[in-house]
């Protein structure tokens, strides 16, 4: 079973039935929900989420932190806002201005919004969701790829990758 709490106070607990999500409707208050899962009356899992304030800063986070200096290759940043506490910011919608330097460029940015009308080009894009997405592709000299990250009102952020020499693939072979 799972019991569901806000700011502290049960509001319910019900059963897991296999395939069959669990539901409960919850007016917005702000502060923290917590999810307590029980097998056999033993808590076997808890999960938590807190109300988070407005955006503070902004954090890039790459998949990978060295790449290829082939001229190929590509890391993707993750691109969210964090408030005063480090919590992310789910409904920031800020513009976020990117700059690159050193040994990669910008080739795309995305934010999943279907009815988004921004260039997938430009060094800018708005958060949906709280989340944006910028893809670096490096060149073929080694060295540090650094991007830095923008917003008005909002800590900016710089993300540095590291591209090693790598034997460049034949040319027209």
């Amino acid at each position: 079973s799972v019991e569901l709490f806000l700011n502290g106070k049960s509001l319910g607990s019900q059963k897991v039935v296999p395939l069959f999500p669990l539901s409960w409707k919850v007016r917005y208050v702000p502060g923290m929900l917590e999810a307590r899962g029980s097998k056999n009356d033993k808590i076997v899992m808890t999960a938590t989420r807190r109300t988070s304030g407005a955006p503070a800063k902004i954090v890039l986070t790459s998949d990978r932190d060295e790449l290829s200096a082939d001229g190929e290759d590509v890391a993707i940043i993750r691109v969210e806002t964090v408030d005063k506490d480090g919590l992310p910011v789910p409904t920031a919608d800020a513009l976020i201005q990117f700059q690159v330097t050193g040994a990669g460029k910008l080739i795309g940015v995305g934010n999943g919004d279907p009815n988004c009308l921004q260039s997938d080009k430009d060094p800018k894009r708005s958060l949906f969701s709280g989340l944006a997405t910028a893809i670096l592709q490096t060149t073929k000299t080694p060295g540090s790829l650094v991007l830095v990250a923008t917003s008005n009102g909002i800590e900016p952020t710089t993300l540095t990758l590291k591209t090693k020499q790598v034997k460049l693939r034949p040319v027209g072979v």
